[in-house]
């Protein structure tokens, strides 16, 4: 492997989340929170940015044919999709993106159709713009998730439910929706004119399986949501790109967006997309997907020890969700055992909505070294307890 996805990038001393949350961790404890990678970016990406920040000027930052054409390319090189350049839109980051949809195309009191479980941020992004949480909860079956149609059909069919929020891959539970899922989503989509706002910033972190573009499968009621945000461990920098097809929305949206004072590019973001999004952006990522499979195998292999915990298959996401509901413990005593028997901490499910409750999410994009220390931990005290 031409890249070392066993080195570690401290998180101390530098203002990151993750940094802050393991000065409460006790001695020997294992971090796997967050949707964030534990490696650095390659030398090519960083050298990129130093050369940029050596130059010494930051200053307002446009969209140009440079940095759509670097979407267009990449967009291309990793799903096969053609996207014309004028139906980007740049924002600032994917939580900003999406309030910017529901401002956009719902009114005060109306609801907003999401999958649970689901990431917390999206559920207060709808309540803090006033608008109702509408639940269409995926089916579990043997760790296994689908989309419940009959259910999405019915809440689509209500009038003010006017936008749906589709998240592909899905966070947490790594499932991927296909072909048939998106075109049936579609026609729903159109029969109730109901905006489909699909998030796929997990899109290139996939185990073999292509994300197929929503605004692609629906270019009259999509907007495909893209970030280098997980793919490129860059979730600090807030930056998103929009793909909307259809004129009108792309209007409503970019009416919204001015409203909202959305005005440069981030700088750095931009130097950092043109960096990223190439060919040799796509091996790091694709070599970056190999270690996180070989860290799912890990983590499959030594929960054959402890039987009362599973995991579902990892379509896509670096984040695995363990299924803990056989060991019969409330959400307070779960999140006891993992941080204070196991001292491995990890996302709780109860903060995804309905369907977390009894489940734990945890960040497999780390070092083998760390992933060994966390399930030796999480083993140990798995057979003290039970």
């Amino acid at each position: 492997m031409k890249y070392n996805f066993d080195k570690w990038a401290s998180h101390e001393n530098n203002g990151n989340m993750k940094g802050s949350w393991a000065q409460d961790m006790p001695a020997g404890g294992v971090m796997l929170s967050g949707a964030e990678m534990d490696y650095p970016l390659p030398d090519f990406i960083t050298a990129a940015v130093a050369d940029f920040a050596a130059n010494g000027l930051f200053g307002f930052t446009l969209p140009d044919s440079d940095y759509k054409g670097a979407i267009c390319n990449w967009m291309k090189l990793t799903r096969g999709w053609d996207v014309n350049p004028d139906h980007i839109v740049a924002t600032l980051g994917t939580t900003f993106g999406l309030s910017t949809a529901i401002r956009a195309f719902t009114e005060k009191d109306d609801g907003v159709i999401i999958q649970h479980p689901s990431y917390g941020r999206f559920d207060r992004a709808m309540v803090r713009n006033g608008r109702k949480v509408v639940s269409n909860p995926l089916k579990e079956e043997n760790g296994i998730y689908s989309l419940d149609f009959e259910d999405l059909e019915n809440k689509m069919s209500q009038p003010e439910n006017k936008m749906l929020v589709l998240v592909n891959p899905h966070n947490p539970t790594g499932r991927i929706f296909d072909k048939d899922d998106l075109e049936k989503i579609a026609r729903l989509a159109n029969k109730y004119n109901v905006v489909v706002f699909s998030d796929e910033i997990f899109a290139e972190t996939t185990q073999g399986k292509r994300v197929i573009p929503y605004a692609e499968i629906d270019p009259v009621m999509g907007i495909s949501c893209t970030s280098l945000g997980k793919t490129f461990n860059l979730t600090g920098v807030n930056q998103a790109n929009m793909v909307i097809p259809n004129d009108n929305l792309r209007q409503k949206y970019s009416t919204q967006k001015d409203i909202d004072h959305f005005g440069s590019i981030d700088p750095f973001f931009y130097n950092l997309l043109k960096a990223a999004y190439t060919e040799e952006g796509w091996d790091w990522v694709m070599q970056m997907n190999a270690h996180t499979k070989e860290m799912y195998c890990l983590l499959t292999e030594t929960l054959k020890e402890m039987p009362l915990i599973t995991v579902s298959p990892l379509e896509g996401t670096f984040v695995a969700w363990l299924d803990c509901r056989k060991l019969k413990l409330s959400d307070k005593e779960l999140e006891h055992f993992f941080m204070d028997d196991a001292l491995l901490w990890a996302d709780w499910g109860e903060e995804y909505g309905p369907g977390g409750n009894g489940f734990v999410r945890i960040n497999i994009a780390t070092t083998r070294e760390k992933m060994e220390t966390a399930l030796a931990n999480l083993k140990k005290a798995y057979k003290t307890r039970f």
